[in-house]
């Protein structure tokens, strides 16, 4: 696996916010795994929560 360099890591973030969490297709766009750009995705936002459909608490 090869580092991300900054130029890719702003084209990523750019596809991320145009096509959200479509791995497959931000991976084929830059010639990468999907994990890799999920796992990008998350050093980028290490607050990041997938949001979850519990009930509210009462």
């Amino acid at each position: 696996m090869r580092p991300w360099s900054t130029t890719e890591t702003v084209f990523f973030s750019r596809l991320y916010e145009k096509h959200g969490n479509n791995w497959k297709l931000i991976s084929e766009t830059l010639g990468r795994a999907p994990k890799e750009c999920h796992d990008k995705h998350l050093e980028l936002n290490p607050g990041f929560r997938r949001p979850r459909n519990f009930p509210p608490r009462p």
